[in-house]
């Protein structure tokens, strides 16, 4: 995947002249896209939901990352100069939690379901972001087919940097049953910006009564 998104970057880049030339900022734009491109190495038990999900990884590659690229390009630009998240100031930290990312579906069509309020917790509060380009709580979208990514802060005073930390994902939609997945991150002491935790598909429940048509408007 790295190297995919890496050729769609510098292709990008080269055509597009208005865009800052330089390796760093190349760089963030290949991170920004790997933290948020769906991980081609999800797996599941699930024979149908595998099948579901490598068919649109075949079909939607080019163009997630060609969404994400220019998504990262507009964020890059309006991010403020002290934010911690370019890749220099990334490489200068000795521990950082992984990434979080999943999808939520509907569980007897696997449809994507839009307007899910995904929330990472810790300790029953809402997690902090390593930096505020980071939503959370995060809804979901038909755009990015119901996936939801987090990027946690390690907290030092808070959170143990030899075991595991209790982290929960909670889910929430007025026309759904909610849900709750409990979590563990062990703190990665790297800076490798590709590190992610992948999380299972979120199946939700839609409640008694409710019309299921909404999910094909």
């Amino acid at each position: 995947m790295e190297d995919i998104v890496t050729s769609v970057v510098r292709e990008v880049l080269k055509k597009d002249k208005d865009i800052p030339k330089g390796d760093i900022y190349e760089q963030d734009i290949i991170a920004y896209v790997l933290n948020r491109v769906p991980a081609c190495y999800i797996t599941s038990e699930r024979g149908i939901i595998h099948g579901k999900l490598e068919s649109r990884f075949k079909f939607q590659q080019r163009t997630d990352i060609l969404f994400l690229i220019q998504e990262a390009i507009q964020t890059i630009r309006g991010r403020r100069s002290s934010s911690p998240s370019s890749v220099d100031e990334l490489g200068e930290r000795t521990r950082m939690l992984p990434h979080i990312m999943g999808e939520v579906l509907e569980e007897t069509t696997f449809s994507v379901i839009p307007g899910v309020e995904v929330t990472l917790l810790y300790r029953d509060r809402p997690a902090a972001m390593i930096d505020d380009s980071w939503t959370n709580p995060y809804f979901t979208n038909k755009a990015t087919r119901g996936y939801f990514h987090f990027w946690p802060e390690f907290v030092d005073k808070q959170m143990d940097q030899k075991k595991d930390n209790p982290f929960s994902l909670g889910f929430s939609h007025p026309k759904f049953s909610p849900r709750k997945v409990d979590l563990k991150l062990r703190v990665l002491e790297s800076t490798n910006l590709y590190e992610s935790r992948i999380i299972p598909i979120t199946l939700m429940r839609i409640r008694d009564g409710v019309d299921i048509s909404f999910l094909y408007e």
